[in-house]
């Protein structure tokens, strides 16, 4: 895997679950926060779709996180980087920071 380790704790987490928040900055620099769904990648990147909101601010801030988090008992991994836009409202973040709890 050539883009962000993850522990195999993390991996298997991340590909048992399939909503992440999604955490972009706006031109204000006022911070939105909405779901998606999401497929990890073989490189450890993140894909999901983008239209509105989220595709203005990623077009304007590519720096990015997503939470995937579970409850009972509390588990989850964020992870930090930057955003790249790969086809018609559809994104990629590539991960730069990573912090997990419960795994």
């Amino acid at each position: 895997m050539g883009g962000m380790q993850f522990t195999a704790g993390e991996l298997e987490f991340l590909r048992s679950q399939r909503v992440a928040r999604l955490a972009t900055l706006g031109p204000s620099g006022w911070p939105h926060v909405v779901p998606v769904m999401y497929a990890l990648g073989e490189d450890g990147a993140f894909e999901f779709d983008v239209d509105g909101v989220k595709l203005r601010n990623l077009g304007h801030e590519p720096r990015a996180a997503l939470v995937v988090d579970a409850m009972g008992p509390k588990r989850g991994v964020t992870i930090q980087g930057r955003a790249e836009l790969i086809g018609p409202e559809r994104a990629r973040l590539t991960p730069v920071k990573k912090f997990s709890w419960g795994l």
